[in-house]
């Protein structure tokens, strides 16, 4: 087997959420995948509360998270980052969606102190049911969202999309 390395993906962690395929049936229409990531605080703990949170929200329906990557911080020197996906299914439109998540970011005590700044969870949304959007509130997809190692390995690690 050849080893592949990639700038700043350091390795993979797992935990009781990460990575996991959900038994969701559903009948939300839309698929969002939900880019995670933090370095402040133990933050596959943070992660694993978020989940066990969204999984009791009858708005979403997880249907599957990849594993956790650990890797140098993107655009500001810090904390190694820890970052994972999730795909969910939900009946709301992106605006709502991104609402919910800037409210369960401040349930988990982030601070927007500077652009790339330290958090304990960011929680972005990378895509949207294969739509496009763009103003000053919210783009999608997520610019970098198909270029960054900190997306595109756990979405790739993840069986069956």
């Amino acid at each position: 087997m050849k080893t592949i390395k990639i700038d700043g993906a350091k390795m993979l962690l797992k935990s009781a959420y990460f990575p996991r395929k959900f038994n969701n049936y559903t009948t939300h229409k839309y698929t969002a995948i939900i880019g995670l990531g933090g370095n402040i605080g133990n933050t596959s703990m943070i992660f694993d509360r978020f989940l066990n949170l969204i999984l009791k929200d009858r708005r979403f329906a997880i249907v599957q998270s990849s594993p956790m990557l650990v890797n140098k911080a993107f655009g500001y020197a810090s904390r190694d980052y820890i970052n994972a996906v999730i795909i969910l299914k939900t009946s709301l439109y992106a605006k709502e969606i991104l609402r919910i998540m800037q409210r369960f970011e401040r349930r988990f005590k982030r601070k927007r102190e500077f652009k790339n700044s330290p958090r304990t969870l960011d929680l972005d949304i990378l895509y949207f049911s294969a739509k496009s959007y763009n103003d000053e509130e919210l783009i999608l997809p997520h610019p970098g969202a198909s270029s960054r190692p900190s997306v595109f390995i756990p979405l790739g690690l993840m069986k069956g999309i």
